[in-house]
């Protein structure tokens, strides 16, 4: 039978574990009373204490503690999770969830239209970046120096004029142009001239007459068939549009001038008066600093185009380029990144995404893959037994939906840290499944791991009561009763098991019994067990809890 961790169970198994505890603690202190004596030479006892000393047959500890058995469930070794590494809409999804795919099987289309246009983009700002550089390195023609050369002439003439300030004509232009608009100001503001309006008036009543006397004649031949050819007909139009002319000329004249009219003239003169100022304070600040700028950058480019592009200019160009370089690069891989290719053999665990879905980069797997036929089981041994367990041990596997069925194994890594539930303290212990064939084997099921040839022990590893140990001096001692003799035996105490502990010794052997006691212990077959009375200690090492 395999020993397991002490654990709660029943309040059935409570109370057995109490009355165990009486009665094993009195005959502890009994038996303490015994060994003492027979530790001092003193084998008398009174009648009413007499008592033989109890003993417990040891063990072999490499004959009991030879494996360790834990349970747990079926797990993959791994899963890959494939990420798609550019945002946009999914446009095929060629697998199904359980489907077999290899390495470099196409598993999702992403739509690349966006991805297309952004590559295209790039490729236009590199050939203008590499044009911008090419120009640099060119040497400049006639044509672009003369040109040059004469805007520097240009700009340098104009800060001469504006040195200069304005000229006599130009001031007196100005002045004449500010008289102009003032003068048509006053015009529109005053209306027509009394003399103004009787030479209107007379021409009126001039072609009042004219077209009077053109008419009389025109009705003296008004009979005539042709008289609309007739030269009194030609006469009285031409007079009707004379009068016509001079009505519209007197009416204007004699009409009070709109507002609209006045606010025009007077925004003219007001601009020629500005205009003057300017002129009378000119040059200023401003304005010699400019044309001083102008004839500065004309000389500057003219230079630029003589001397060629400086060595900065030149690496500015190269930068350029090369980030324009990167920027293609960089939308290239995002457009390979649209199709997305399987890493590496598997079946197709799971798909999170759906044709005509938009997927971004948010850290989520699209499709999941594993190796189905890497399987592995983790189980919780415990502390007192995980010394006994090494990287690359063998171990047998036993799961309870595939009965009368042991797979193989190897302990394939050691948890480097503890888990403590519930007081016990345990370590994960890895195991991975070695058969060739696991078709049936499926993940989640529940399996026990022996794990065998476990480093337990020596050859001169014992299993003795835990109370059966006492302290001589600096050494620990336990006393074995024999027919020729009670003899004091010097122990090496180690790990402790429950009310066991393992001891090294050279001068025990099989079939020695020493004084002590076992209270109580967790059996697999068997559960709680009374206070011990030379009983022999656990067969099989600590399980562990399912995991």
């Amino acid at each position: 039978m395999k020993f397991k961790k002490l654990t709660s169970k029943s309040g059935r198994i409570i109370a057995a574990l109490a009355i165990v505890l009486i009665v094993g603690g009195y005959l502890v202190v009994n038996e303490t009373q015994i060994v003492a004596q027979v530790m001092n030479g003193d084998t008398t006892q009174s009648t009413e204490n007499a008592a033989e000393p109890t003993t417990v047959a040891i063990q072999s500890a490499s004959a009991v503690m030879s494996e360790v058995s834990a349970a747990g469930h079926i797990e993959l070794v791994s899963e890959v999770y494939v990420m798609q590494d550019v945002e946009a809409e999914v446009a095929e999804i060629t697998v199904n969830v359980g489907d077999q795919v290899q390495a470099g099987d196409l598993l999702i289309t992403l739509d690349t239209t966006e991805l297309e246009r952004e590559v295209l983009l790039a490729k236009l700002e590199v050939e203008a970046q590499r044009n911008a550089l090419a120009q640099l390195t060119e040497e400049a023609g006639t044509a672009e120096i003369a040109v040059a050369e004469a805007n520097l002439a240009e700009a340098q003439e104009n800060l001469v004029d504006v040195l200069a300030g304005p000229s006599a004509t130009e001031i007196a232009a100005a002045q004449s142009s500010l008289n102009a608009a003032w003068a048509n100001y006053n015009e529109l503001l005053a209306g027509p001239s009394d003399a103004e309006l009787t030479q209107l008036s007379a021409s009126l009543k001039k072609a009042e007459v004219a077209v009077a006397e053109a008419q009389r004649a025109y009705d003296q031949v008004a009979w005539q068939s042709n008289v609309g050819m007739t030269s009194q007909a030609a006469t009285l139009q031409d007079a009707t549009i004379d009068y016509e002319s001079a009505l519209a000329a007197y009416a204007e004249s004699t009409a009070a001038t709109d507002t609209s009219s006045l606010q025009s003239a007077l925004s003219a003169a007001q601009d020629a008066q500005v205009k003057l100022d300017e002129l009378l304070d000119s040059p200023t600040a401003a304005e010699i600093a400019t044309a001083e700028a102008n004839v500065a950058d004309a000389e500057a480019a003219l230079d630029d185009l003589l001397t060629g592009a400086t060595t900065t200019d030149l690496r500015d160009a190269e930068i350029n380029l090369e980030k324009t370089l990167i920027d293609l690069q960089i939308a290239s891989v995002d457009l390979d990144a649209a199709t997305i290719y399987a890493p590496s053999d598997g079946t197709v665990l799971a798909i999170n995404a759906e044709v005509g879905e938009r997927i971004s980069e948010d850290g989520t797997a699209v499709v999941t893959l594993a190796d189905t036929s890497q399987l592995e089981l983790t189980i919780d041994v415990a502390e007192v037994d995980i010394v006994q367990i090494s990287v690359g041990q063998a171990a047998e596997v036993e799961i309870d939906a595939l009965p009368n069925q042991t797979f193989a194994g190897v302990v394939e890594y050691i948890a480097p840290t503890s888990e403590d539930t519930s007081g016990v303290v345990s370590y994960g212990v890895t195991i991975r499944l070695t058969d060739e064939s696991l078709d049936r084997v499926l993940p989640g099921m529940t399996a026990v791991a022996t794990i065998v040839e476990t480093n337990a022990t020596t050859s001169d590893s014992w299993l003795v009561p835990t109370s059966a140990i006492r302290q001589q001096g600096d050494a620990s001692v336990v006393m074995v009763v024999a027919a020729d003799g009670n003899r004091t035996v010097e122990v090496l105490p180690g790990t402790v098991q429950g009310d066991w502990t393992v001891v090294q010794s050279a001068e025990l052997a099989v079939g020695d019994e020493v004084v002590g006691t076992v209270t109580s212990y967790i059996s697999e077959d068997t559960g709680v067990s009374g206070p011990g009375q030379g009983g022999g200690p656990p067969a099989g090492g600590v399980g562990g809890a399912l995991r």
